[in-house]
């Protein structure tokens, strides 16, 4: 997605909707992906760094806009057409 969003970006065009989309992905799998690396893991997760993801991964669905404002963007491009779907 990000490779996606790059590419139409150099070439000139709006990339607000593809950008969201790079965005909401990418922090959704990091808290995933910190969770389910905490349930692992367990009570030896401060010895990796773990635990400093599983802190960190919830500020990433608020640090470039909200997850809910990505998915608006998301949603009034695609209904739009301004995105191609499929």
């Amino acid at each position: 997605m990000t490779y996606w969003a790059a590419s139409k970006a150099d070439s000139g065009a709006r990339v607000d909707a593809e950008a969201g989309m790079a965005t909401y992905f990418a922090s959704e799998t990091a808290i995933t992906a910190s969770l389910e690396a905490m349930r692992v893991h367990g009570g030896y997760a401060s010895e990796f760094n773990i635990e400093r993801y599983y802190r960190d991964a919830p500020l990433m669905s608020i640090g470039e806009g909200t997850n809910d404002i990505m998915r608006t963007v998301i949603a009034k491009a695609l209904v739009s057409g301004s995105v191609p779907v499929g």
